[in-house]
């Protein structure tokens, strides 16, 4: 795809997107940037628009790339089609004369023969024994070819060691060269003994006798190199013929349709990412602007009328840089080759880091120049050689696809991967007279065996070898990168540890990357393995980044990618509760935008009173669903008990004293009881006396009360609760709230 079309491509979808109806009702308003003003910050972003989706136009220009070569390929095809007709006439006419010469041959010899014997012996000369002189000669010339085909065969055993070693491919030229010399052999005989009938029965018929010596014609050479010509003509025309006849003959229509629609679908999926990308640039534009709004900046009212940018959870159509993809740049260009861990909660984004690190745009993640990149998903049960058979095969798919000098080996280890391929060879003879006849039958069958796991270990790692050192070759400092995600899915939990240990056997190679997502529970063991004793993760990943939970800004920053105008009181009650987790932060997003409607906007503290709500629900209803906590504990969350008993803070008390009858379950209920205390604070923070002073004041992390706390203290619930409890404490009275009652005395277990 040249600039040009990459251009036309930008301004018509950009086009689209200034008619968007989220877009329009935006820009109506005086003091946000007009569609003028966003068309020209656009053009000016454009490189890094186009980069994030880079990815998604590398796969339409590899389809519409392959489609205009089918495109060319059948029009060469449809061109060709007139001369590939006529050599299939001529075909057919050599073998047609061929046949005709031969039958002449055979006619010609029993009329001579016949005619010889009449004149010699003085007798007539009868149809019947012309007719079965030549069919003599006819089966001896067939004798004859056997005969010679026999000794060829046995003569090429005799002088090629590899044919007696059954080596497929030197019983192919054994059986080409048989071919050949017997059809040769024959066709000289046929042509020979063609001249010499012609001549000799042209002589008797005109002198009515036999040839004496040094009589004949001389042009009997001229049959003899005519009828050579035809055979000559026919066996050469075999050469030629590479379809069936009624194939050649049928119009060639080729279908392109399937290329056409996957190129198509690939366009279409290209536009729709630039869309997205652009939409997310555009809001982050209105947002940026509007911010410098007080009133609107600071607003406890949500009036929000449509978020389309919140359907989508993951979306990598505009990218939010993070300090977890700087560090992986950084690391990642300090290493030649090796492995590389994403550690982090479930849902903190490392599934989105691995696929803008892996993707080919030269956006936030660097250029499809400095690296050929494949994905796979990790299994849940698995299967060492399945994974490595998968692997294997989607490497050699992606190399295919970008057209490098290994694609022939990648498609033959293909073909090996998904091919239990089976190689025969038979050759036979036949030749018989009446009731009597010869057969001769030999064959040879040659069965490609599976590959075993430690061939396929070594095949996958020769070819990571093979295309890392043409990706550095062609351009120094470009690599192959191979990105797994989902390690944590692994069950049972010693299979991701397995599971290390089979796939470091290919981490070594050269300008080859590896780039995994592990669990936190597999990097904790491997930190605390004894000294002078490495865990399965120490010795197979080189280097640790660690993905942390957003940081407040950057939530702002990408909640401002999806809703425009999102005031900063909500942006903050959602990173409270969803304690910087990016999955977390659009779901609460989406859930608090579903209250609004056009006709009825919701106040900060009806928004918060339902989020609290839509949380306690989803605690309540993990009893009876197998979870650690006691059912009764878990049911004092239903809402309407919690608003019937003095509210949240009460019922924080009231879990710690329904759980202090247990060392167990005074663990869960201070666990619980911190829940309820952190929802609590919230409901009392997040209220229509939160002005622009306290925004601005909690928004720094210094403060002891800030949004950074509090989202902090939503992250150690359930994981520590003394420094919890001291956290919510300090919180609580940095906002000047009533302060919360101490842990109570640890229950020695019964």
């Amino acid at each position: 795809m040249t600039d040009n079309e990459r251009e036309k491509v930008f301004t018509e979808v950009l086009a689209d997107v200034l008619d968007e109806p989220e877009l329009t009702a935006s820009t109506n308003d005086a003091d946000v940037p007009s569609a003028g003003e966003l068309r020209e910050a656009a053009m000016d972003e454009r490189a890094s628009i186009l980069g994030q989706v880079r990815s998604a136009e590398e796969e339409y220009r590899r389809a519409a790339a392959a489609e205009e070569d089918h495109r060319r390929a059948t029009t060469r095809e449809r061109a060709g089609r007139g001369a590939r007709r006529l050599t299939w006439i001529l075909h057919r006419v050599a073998w047609g004369a061929a046949l005709l010469v031969t039958l002449a041959m055979c006619v010609l010899s029993g009329w001579s023969a016949e005619l010889t014997a009449a004149i010699t012996d003085r007798r007539p000369l009868s149809l019947g024994s012309v007719v079965g002189t030549g069919f003599v000669f006819a089966l001896g010339l067939v004798v004859l070819g056997a005969f010679v085909a026999f000794a060829t065969r046995w003569l090429f055993w005799l002088l090629s060691p590899a044919v007696r070693a059954e080596a497929p491919s030197a019983e192919e030229r054994r059986t080409a060269v048989t071919v050949t010399v017997t059809t040769w052999v024959v066709a000289l005989l046929a042509a020979s003994n063609l001249a010499y009938s012609a001549q000799a029965l042209t002589w008797q018929l005109t002198y009515r006798r036999l040839q004496g010596p040094g009589e004949s014609y001389g042009w009997w050479w001229w049959v003899f190199l005519g009828a050579l010509a035809v055979y000559a003509a026919a066996l050469l025309s075999l050469r030629r013929e590479r379809l069936p006849a009624f194939v050649e003959l049928m119009p060639e229509y080729i279908d392109s349709g399937g290329g056409r629609d996957q190129a198509a679908r690939l366009e279409s999926a290209w536009r729709e990412a630039l869309h997205e990308s652009l939409l997310g640039f555009m809001r982050a534009q209105i947002s940026t602007r509007i911010s410098t709004r007080v009133a609107r900046r600071y607003a406890t009212t949500l009036d929000i009328g449509t978020a389309p940018g919140l359907r989508r959870i993951r979306a990598l159509d505009y990218h939010v840089p993070t300090s977890a993809e700087t560090r992986l740049i950084m690391i990642s260009d300090g290493m030649d080759g090796g492995s590389i861990a994403l550690s982090g909660p479930r849902g903190v984004g490392k599934t989105e880091l691995l696929r803008t690190f892996c993707a080919e745009g030269d956006g936030a993640a660097r250029g499809a120049a400095t690296k050929l990149s494949v994905e796979v998903t990790a299994p849940v049960v698995y299967d060492r050689r399945e994974f490595m058979l998968h692997l294997f095969a989607k490497l050699c798919a992606r190399v295919t696809d970008a057209g490098l000098k290994a694609s022939n080996e990648a498609a033959r280890n293909l073909r090996q991967i998904r091919y239990l391929q089976t190689r025969s060879a038979e050759t036979s003879a036949n030749a018989g007279w009446g009731g009597w006849g010869l057969s001769v039958k030999r064959g040879t069958g040659h069965s490609r065996q599976p590959l075993t796991y430690p061939e396929i270990v070594q095949a996958l790692t020769d070819f990571l070898e093979l295309v890392a050192k043409e990706l550095d070759g062609a351009r120094p400092g470009r690599r192959l990168v191979i990105g797994i995600d989902e390690l944590d899915r692994i069950v049972p939990a010693t299979g991701a540890r397995d599971f290390l240990n089979e796939l470091k056997a290919v981490f070594d190679v050269p300008h080859c990357l590896f780039v995994l997502s592990v669990s936190d529970e597999a990097l904790r063991e491997a930190d605390l393995a004894p000294a002078g004793r490495r865990d399965a993760f120490d010795s197979a990943i080189d280097e640790v980044v660690r993905v942390e939970p957003l940081d407040h800004p950057t939530a702002v920053k990408l909640l401002d990618t999806r809703v425009i105008g999102l005031p900063a009181p909500f942006s903050a009650l959602f990173y409270c509760l969803s304690g910087g987790i990016p999955r977390d932060l659009l779901r609460t997003a989406r859930a608090a935008v579903a209250l609004v409607t056009p006709d009825r906007p919701r106040p900060l503290a009806e928004v918060t009173a339902a989020l609290i709500d839509r949380e306690l629900a989803r605690i309540a209803g993990s009893a009876g669903t197998g979870a650690e906590a006691p059912e009764e504990l878990l049911r004092l969350f239903q809402a309407e008990l919690v608003h019937a008993h003095g509210g949240l803070g009460e019922l924080g008390d009231r879990v710690t004293r329904h759980a202090a009858v247990t060392a167990d379950d005074a663990r869960l209920g201070t666990t619980l009881a911190n829940r309820a205390y952190h929802l609590d604070t919230l409901s009392r923070i997040f209220s229509a006396d939160l002005s622009r002073e306290l925004v601005v004041k909690a928004s720094d992390p210094r403060f002891p009360g800030s949004f950074p706390a509090l989202a902090r203290a939503q992250r150690e619930i359930g994981t520590t609760g003394t420094l919890t409890r001291s956290t919510l404490q300090q919180i609580r009275q940095a906002w000047a709230l009533p302060p919360l009652p101490p842990l109570p005395p640890a229950v020695p277990a019964r």
